[in-house]
């Protein structure tokens, strides 16, 4: 496990299960092996119940009675109205801080933007989520509001467990990376009200490519 070393036993377990959610390696509605599991990564069950614990209060495990540990499964509904309350809340964040952004962040951001779009036209999907999240994550620490940067937090956890039902496509990268520029234009500007609409615009489209690519037969509800 490749984890910083100032991070506790439960918090590395935590980390790498995340990473194997994101990268596909434990796709959503997957059963968690834990006997796998904690040989594979070499800890004992409590630390690794504890993660658990933590990723089940989070939304990203289901615990069954009886039945074990699943990697959450969405509902067709349930990914959308994940992705019309991220819109708000991320506009929201923008908003809030874009006042409070020095060029300093800004030239970061465009930084992490570059990344994420390269990534993703190299299908790294694993890259292209870090990136991706440290984007929004930080226009959420700039917005200075403590509740709106944890439910953030949370809410990006599970939208990185919908993107595993679907990948993006080359199309998808084109675009994301016109919207980016135009994200960054706005953050240039000082234009808090145009980097909210074009947020608003981009996290639309992710919304729709992920609802279009999921499987067919998924559950409505």
């Amino acid at each position: 496990m490749n984890a910083p070393r100032h991070l506790t036993l439960r918090e590395r377990i935590y980390e790498e299960i995340v990473r194997l959610i994101v990268v596909g390696d434990l796709p959503s509605g997957t059963p968690i092996d834990e006997k796998e599991l904690t040989e594979r990564l070499q800890v004992s069950r409590t630390p690794f119940r504890e993660a658990i614990g933590t990723l089940a209060k989070e939304g990203l495990i289901e615990i069954k009675p009886y039945r074990g540990f699943f990697v959450r499964s969405f509902t067709r509904k349930e990914i959308d109205d994940l992705y019309e309350l991220r819109k708000t809340l991320e506009c929201f964040a923008i908003e809030l801080a874009v006042p409070r952004m020095s060029d300093r962040d800004i030239a970061g951001l465009e930084k992490v933007l570059d990344a994420a779009v390269g990534a993703l036209r190299n299908r790294d999907m694993e890259t292209y989520g870090k990136r991706d999240r440290e984007f929004h994550e930080t226009i959420a620490e700039r917005s200075e509001n403590a509740a709106l940067i944890e439910t953030l937090s949370r809410l990006a956890l599970q939208i990185q467990v919908c993107r595993t039902i679907a990948n993006e496509s080359r199309e998808f990268a084109e675009r994301a990376a016109k919207e980016r520029d135009g994200i960054l234009k706005a953050l240039r500007a000082r234009d808090a009200a145009a980097a909210s609409a074009l947020m608003r615009a981009h996290i639309s489209d992710v919304q729709e490519a992920v609802l279009a690519r999921l499987p067919k037969g998924m559950p409505e509800r």
